[in-house]
């Protein structure tokens, strides 16, 4: 009996030795577009100084591919090969985001707009030629595009019904097509890059499901798990809710919810065999200041993300979330969603970033 309940708990503990626990997740900065090569490894610099483990380094296909297609602007090409080499060189871990379309490839609109479908390849080919450029190894992961759920960056098209910024259903379909040509493309020459798809507002549930209903294809789910504004009656009415916090009795809600959001996307992936799939949230964040949904102070914001990070704490590994980035390192105008104010200084969400940090 000695022998066999030894023996027992060998098998046990070389079990346990196979399959480790996952890892944390990666806590890292949106770094936006900045003027110049300086402009952005002072960023970078920045990032590293509050302790990040990741960036989000936006790259503009209308900046990079303007006039022909095939043929990149050689100047800002150095210019994000640098980037991501400064990176390296720093230690960070760098996720790239490939969006806004030259005017040939959709049709003459604003760049926001997405390509044509004829245009899909073009994107997809200039996408896995900038990897190649930058160095895949230098590159953690790329992102297809930015919100194609929110008519802010998939045209001019009238909100869905019941929704105040997201695009009808029908349109999943297109961003479905176009990430299939990049997750093609790419896998083609990088097999082991993951190919994140998505990148969707909110946690859009609805739009979700049409997009796997239309066939989308990728190695893990981007997500922007913002919070709704606030519009109950009260001290906190017209400030964003609190990231463990959703009013269900407004119907424009659901969707703007960081917890309850987070639990319901893993809820249905989970149901629908795709439990395998991580989430990187690409974007979570919230304003500064205090216009309507933003937190209402700086020290408001750094209390939106002690709460943020306590639930990412408790529940990343159920929620499979490989990296959490906050929007953004610095404010910018009226955008106050920076940990850092326009003159580089610190706020408390900065401070409470960096003891946070794995």
């Amino acid at each position: 009996m000695i022998l066999r309940v030894g023996a027992l708990l060998v098998l046990l503990l070389a079990g346990c030795r196979s399959t480790p626990p996952e890892p944390r997740y990666l806590l890292g900065l949106h770094l936006a577009e900045t003027e110049g090569i300086a402009g952005y490894s002072a960023k970078l610099e920045q990032a590293a100084e509050l302790d990040a483990q990741l960036v989000r380094i936006p790259a503009d296909w209308n900046a990079l591919e303007p006039g022909t297609p095939g043929r990149f602007d050689g100047a800002y090409l150095e210019e994000l090969k640098t980037r991501f080499q400064r990176a390296e060189t720093l230690g960070l871990k760098a996720v790239l985001m490939f969006a806004q379309s030259p005017a040939w490839a959709n049709g003459g609109a604003p760049p926001a707009h997405p390509p044509r479908p004829e245009h899909h390849r073009d994107y997809a080919d200039a996408l896995a030629r900038l990897v190649a450029a930058i160095g895949p190894e230098r590159v953690a992961a790329v992102e297809v595009w930015n919100e194609p759920n929110s008519v802010e960056f998939w045209g001019e098209v009238e909100p869905r019904a019941g929704t105040y910024v997201l695009v009808p259903l029908a349109y999943a379909r297109e961003y479905a097509d176009l990430l299939k040509a990049a997750h093609h493309a790419l896998k083609a020459r990088f097999p082991d890059l993951p190919v994140l798809g998505g990148s969707l507002a909110s946690a859009d549930l609805d739009y979700l499901k049409a997009l796997f209903a239309a066939g989308a294809r990728m190695d893990a789910l981007a997500l922007h798990p913002y919070a709704r504004v606030d519009e109950r009656q009260g001290p906190h009415h017209g400030r964003a809710q609190y990231p463990d916090q959703c009013n269900e009795e407004d119907p424009l809600a659901p969707p703007w919810c960081f917890e309850t959001g987070l639990d319901r996307i893993r809820a249905w992936l989970n149901e629908h065999g795709r439990a395998g799939l991580p989430l990187w949230l690409t974007e979570f964040g919230v304003g500064s200041g205090d216009a309507w949904g933003d937190a209402g102070s700086e020290e408001e914001q750094a209390k939106h993300l002690r709460i943020a990070l306590d639930l990412l704490e408790a529940h990343a590994r159920r929620w499979r979330v490989r990296a959490a980035i906050w929007y953004r390192l610095q404010d910018e105008g009226e955008d106050r969603f920076g940990l850092l104010r326009e003159d580089g200084s610190e706020k408390p969400a900065a401070r409470l970033f960096r003891e946070r940090a794995p």
